[in-house]
């Protein structure tokens, strides 16, 4: 069974953004513990409004041609996106990061479900099989973390994580929705300054002072987030949510990894197995043949 050229450009954005968003994920834990998770966010939006409103006047000559023909999917899009996002970021203030991330993102699932009843998405079997092996993966590091650390923390942290999930299966849901709608300039000029509104009076309110060096990466994050908007963006135009959000679940060994390697965090046999699971589900996903896919699909 052949691998075919769209599936591949599309994991390789959606990897790429896997990538990026693992980094941005760990906002909380590179930043000072005083920083509120409302202020990272607000941060990264901010920044990232800045850069695409630059972008949008030098290409497009301003912002009279990227009027969108459905703006209330975008302030959908947007605050599930910045409710999910500050979950996410602050999950792992109460339990391991790599497994706050492996929670999060079994938002991925719901994401699917939303695409397959209302995108009219045709999901084979083999797709549900693939799905259902990234999620195991997932739920296998978060898991063995309840297990081992059964406080009230923990499950605070969890419950924050799951929230997390779902919000941001819902955003990939209307993000594939619009890649079929706006052009990809549009959809991030949307979402980056709808965000700011709706964040600015809680930042402002839960401000506090920065270090130099927080200030620094908080203003790296906002194009480095953009970024990961686009090759999401990219990857849902070149394959449907069915193939492209569980790959989504490479975080999880990313974030294991980072994790390690940054956060001193110990990386034991289930959080490799669960790794290695995700990987084994993506690469099922890889070799769907494209006659299993949607056809009609914007081109990249």
């Amino acid at each position: 069974m052949q691998l075919n050229v769209s599936t591949l450009r599309a994991l390789f954005f959606a990897l790429c953004a896997a990538i990026i968003f693992t980094f941005i994920f760990a906002s909380a834990k590179f930043v000072g513990s005083n920083t509120d998770p409302v202020q990272i966010v607000f941060m990264r939006y901010a920044g990232a409004a800045l850069v695409i409103s630059t972008i949008a006047v030098i290409i497009n000559g301003g912002f009279s041609g990227l009027r969108s023909k459905v703006p209330g999917t975008h302030v959908a899009r947007a605050a599930s996106g910045v409710l999910g996002e500050m979950c996410i970021i602050s999950a792992p203030l109460f339990m391991a990061y790599e497994d706050a991330t492996a929670i999060g993102l079994t938002g991925g699932v719901f994401a699917m479900m939303l695409a397959v009843f209302l995108l009219k998405e045709k999901a084979s079997p083999m797709h549900w099989l693939a799905a259902m092996i990234c999620l195991s993966g997932a739920m296998l590091i978060a898991l063995v973390d309840v297990g081992t650390n059964d406080n009230e923390t923990t499950w605070i942290g969890v419950g924050i994580a799951i929230g997390g999930a779902v919000l941001s299966g819902a955003e990939l849901f209307f993000i594939k929705f619009l890649t079929d709608r706006d052009r990809p300039l549009a959809i991030m000029l949307y979402v980056n300054i709808l965000a700011v509104i709706m964040l600015a009076l809680p930042a402002a309110w839960l401000w506090k002072p920065l270090d130099s060096s927080d200030v620094v990466w908080l203003l790296v994050i906002g194009p480095l987030a953009l970024l990961g908007q686009l090759c999401w963006i990219k990857a849902f135009q070149n394959a449907d949510a069915i193939i492209v959000v569980p790959v989504s679940y490479a975080v999880i060994p990313f974030s294991a990894i980072l994790g390690f390697l940054a956060f001193n965090q110990h990386l034991g046999i289930y959080e490799i197995s669960g790794a290695l699971l995700v990987i084994v589900g993506g690469i099922l996903l890889a070799r769907i043949p494209a006659g299993e896919r949607r056809q009609t699909r914007a081109k990249a």
